[in-house]
C-alpha cells in the first residue's frame, strides 16, 4: 500500500499538462492547452487541459479527470499502478516492500502476468549478454543484422536457450507460479509428458511493450530449422492484445508527435533498423495485420501516416486494406515502395541517414498514385479491368470523412483517372451512400405508443430531477466554500444547502450523486472546507469524472465580449445567494413534482382512496408556494 504522504506528494508535484503531454500533442491557448482527444477520433480539438485547475476535459466524448485519472484511462491501470507511474516520472520514491514469491502468487492474475513478463525480459537479456550460447547465437545474429550494442540494449533484445525448458526451469526456481507461466504464454504443458516447457526455445527475443514501456509479450525468431514457425508471437493474454499494441510505439511516440507523421512497417527489425538510422517516428503491427485500434493509437499523436510495406502480393494486399481503414479515421496516408528485394531494414543499411530520409520523402506517394502504379492502370487495355481498378480507387476516396477533402481529391485526380470531375463526384457520393445506409423506421401499435408515452413522461420527470440534483452538487463543488451576506450576516454556501435539504428531508435519488453529497459533508466535517483536489483525484473513477464535469465550463464567455462590445453578463459568483436559493428551491420542487406524478399515475390506474387525494392536494399547494418563491428569486 502506498502511504498517504507519498500520494499527497505525487498530487502536489504532478503537473497535468506534463503528464498528458507525454501522450497527447498539446498547444497553448490562453491559460489552457488544447489537443485532439486520445479517447475518441476527432479532427477539431475539443480536448482541454487546465493547469490552474489541474484537470483535463474533452467536450466531445465527455471524459475528464486529473493526472492520475488520465493515466488510469489511457494505460488501463488501476489506482496504485497509475500513482506509481506518475511517481516514476517525477522521481518520487515509493517505499514499498518488495513482493515475496508467496505474495506474487496471491496477487491478482493481471499483476502476476506483468511481474512474470518483466522477469522473462530480464532473463532473456541476461542470457544474451552473459551466456556462451546467447553470445554465440543471439548476439552474433543481431550484430550480423547490423545492430549496434547500444541499439540492442535500447530495444532490450534477448535470447532464449536451445534447452526445451531453460526459461521455465529458471522461473520455477524463482518461485513463479506454474499456472501464471502458462497463462502468460511463455510456457506450455507438454501433452505427452505433462512437463512444463518453453514456447520460445532457441529464439532471439523481441519484447513487445505498452505505450508506457511495460512488457506485455514477446516475438521470437527461430534458429532451429525444424521450428514450425520462423517468427512466433506470444498468444493473447489478459495484458497482451495484439490488435491494440504497436511495436516500438513507446520509443516512437515523442518523435511521431514532433514530426506530425508516423511510418508504419511490417517487422520488428524494420523498426529497429530505422531507429538506428535516425528515423524514430516508426512502428509496426505486433504480429498481426494493421487494426483499427492500432490506427487510433497513432491518431492520438499525428494524422499523417506513411506505409512502408513489402512489395510482394501479401504486402500489396495489406497496404490496400490499411489505406481504407486509415482514410476512414480522417487521417492522411501515403505509401513508399522499395526497390525489388528490399525492405526498410535492408534498404536503410545501404544509405546514410540523410540519404534514407531523402528517399522516404521523395518516394512517398499519395494513395491514389500508388494504386494507379501498382494496378498498372495506365497500361491496362481491358475495359472491365480498367473499371474494376477505378471503382476500387473511388471506394477509397469515399472512405474520406471530410466532404471538402473528398471533393478536392476528385478535382485533383479526375484527369489522372480519366473521369470527368462531375462523374467522379457522383460515383464517390454513390459509394459513400452505400456505406451509410439509413436505419429502418420503427412502427408502433397504439397500445405500444401509449405505453411508450407513459414511460417517456416518467423518464422526463426523473431526468429533470437528476439535473436539479446535479445543479446543487455543481454549486457545492464550485462555490461551497464561499459566503454571501444574508440579513446582515455572512452565510456559507455549503451550510445553507446542507441545512435546507436536511430540514425538508431531501435526499439525492441518483446513487452516485448521493455518495458524492455524503462525502462532501464528511470532508467539511473533517477539514472544515470542501477540498476540490480530493474529488478531482478521487480513487473512484466515477466520482473523479463527475467532479471534473461539475467544474468544467464549456461555454465560458470570452473577455472580448466585454472589451469590444461592452456587454456585461455578470458572474455567477457575484450573484451567489440567488443562484444557491434558486437551486435549492428547484430541487425541492423537483421532488414534489415527482411525487405528484407518481400519485397521479396511481390514481389513473385505479388506486383511489381519500389519503392519496388529500396528499395530492397538499403537494399541489406546496408546489404552488415553491413556484411563487422561485418567481421572486428569479426576479
Amino acid at each position: 500500500m502506498i502511504p498517504k504522504d507519498t500520494i499527497d506528494q505525487i498530487f502536489e508535484i504532478a503537473r497535468i499538462e506534463e503528464v498528458v503531454g507525454d501522450f497527447v500533442t498539446l498547444k497553448k491557448r490562453g491559460v489552457n492547452y488544447i489537443g485532439n482527444c486520445p479517447f475518441h477520433n476527432e479532427k477539431t480539438p475539443s480536448f482541454t487541459v487546465s493547469p490552474t485547475k489541474g484537470i483535463y476535459k474533452c467536450f466531445g466524448c465527455g471524459k475528464g479527470g486529473g493526472s492520475i485519472n488520465f493515466i488510469m484511462e489511457i494505460e488501463h491501470f488501476n489506482y496504485p499502478e497509475a500513482l506509481k507511474f506518475v511517481a516514476k516520472k517525477y522521481n518520487i520514491e515509493i517505499q514499498e516492500e518488495e513482493m515475496t514469491s508467496e505474495q506474487a502468487e496471491r496477487a491478482n492474475e493481471k499483476d502476476s502476468l506483468f511481474i512474470v513478463s518483466n522477469f522473462a525480459n530480464d532473463y532473456f537479456q541476461d542470457i544474451l549478454w552473459n551466456s556462451k550460447e546467447g553470445r554465440s547465437v543471439g548476439l552474433s545474429y543481431f550484430k550480423e543484422r547490423g545492430f549496434s550494442e547500444a541499439t540492442i540494449k535500447k530495444f532490450e533484445l534477448g535470447y532464449n536457450p536451445k534447452a526445451k525448458d531453460a526459461f521455465s526451469k529458471a522461473a520455477l526456481k524463482k518461485a513463479y507460479d506454474k499456472q501464471v507461466l502458462v497463462a502468460s504464454g511463455l510456457s506450455l504443458i507438454n501433452e505427452s509428458s505433462g512437463q512444463i516447457v518453453d514456447r520460445f526455445s532457441e529464439r532471439t527475443m523481441f519484447p513487445i511493450q505498452s505505450y508506457s514501456g511495460r512488457t506485455l509479450g514477446f516475438g521470437g525468431r527461430a534458429f532451429n530449422q525444424n521450428a514450425k514457425a520462423k517468427y512466433l508471437n506470444s498468444p493473447e493474454t489478459l495484458i497482451y492484445h495484439k490488435s491494440k499494441v504497436l511495436y516500438g510505439l513507446n520509443f516512437a511516440k515523442n518523435a511521431i508527435g514532433k514530426e506530425e507523421m508516423c511510418y508504419i512497417v511490417e517487422g520488428y527489425t524494420d523498426v529497429i533498423s530505422m531507429h538506428q538510422n535516425g528515423i524514430e517516428n516508426v512502428v509496426s503491427a505486433s504480429g498481426t495485420a494493421l487494426t483499427l485500434e492500432q490506427i487510433k493509437l497513432i491518431n492520438r499523436l499525428a494524422q499523417n501516416v506513411v506505409l512502408l510495406f513489402d512489395g510482394d502480393n501479401a504486402g500489396i494486399k495489406a497496404t490496400y486494406k490499411s489505406i481504407n481503414m486509415i482514410l476512414n479515421e480522417g487521417m492522411n496516408v501515403k505509401i513508399v515502395a522499395f526497390p525489388e528485394g528490399d525492405d526498410p531494414d535492408s534498404f536503410s543499411k545501404k544509405l546514410s541517414t540523410e540519404e534514407f530520409k531523402q528517399f522516404l520523402t521523395t518516394e512517398a506517394r499519395d494513395f491514389i498514385d500508388y494504386k494507379i502504379n501498382v494496378s498498372q492502370l495506365n497500361e491496362a487495355n481491358d475495359p472491365t479491368k480498367i473499371t474494376t481498378i477505378k471503382r476500387d480507387i473511388i471506394k477509397s476516396i469515399s472512405c474520406i470523412p471530410d466532404s471538402l477533402n473528398r471533393s478536392q481529391y476528385c478535382k485533383t485526380y479526375s484527369k489522372k483517372l480519366d473521369i470527368a470531375e462531375e462523374v467522379l463526384l457522383s460515383e464517390v457520393a454513390k459509394a459513400r451512400a452505400s456505406i451509410n445506409k439509413s436505419a429502418p423506421s420503427v412502427v408502433r401499435s397504439k397500445a405500444a405508443s401509449q405505453l411508450h408515452k407513459k414511460k417517456q413522461e416518467k423518464l422526463n420527470t426523473t431526468t429533470k430531477l437528476l439535473k436539479l440534483e446535479e445543479e446543487v452538487l455543481r454549486i457545492l463543488i464550485n462555490y461551497g466554500n464561499d459566503s454571501f451576506t444574508l440579513e446582515g450576516e455572512n452565510e456559507n454556501v455549503a451550510a445553507l444547502i446542507i441545512n435546507e435539504l436536511e430540514a425538508d428531508n431531501i435526499t439525492f435519488t441518483h446513487p452516485e450523486f448521493s455518495e458524492m453529497y455524503k462525502e462532501i459533508i464528511h470532508i467539511i466535517e473533517e477539514r472544515g472546507i470542501i477540498d476540490l483536489q480530493h474529488f478531482i483525484n478521487h480513487p473512484k473513477n466515477e466520482i473523479s469524472k463527475k467532479a471534473i464535469d461539475l467544474i468544467s465550463n464549456k461555454h465560458s464567455i470570452s473577455t472580448n465580449w466585454v472589451d469590444r462590445h461592452k456587454i456585461y453578463t455578470g458572474r455567477e459568483d457575484e450573484k451567489m445567494r440567488k443562484t444557491t436559493e434558486k437551486a435549492i428551491l428547484s430541487l425541492k420542487k423537483g421532488h414534489v413534482d415527482k411525487q405528484i406524478t407518481d400519485l397521479q399515475q396511481e390514481i389513473k390506474e385505479g388506486t383511489i382512496d381519500l389519503k392519496r387525494i388529500q396528499l395530492l392536494s397538499q403537494l399541489t399547494q406546496i408546489k404552488t408556494q415553491i413556484s411563487k418563491s422561485l418567481g421572486r428569486n428569479v426576479g
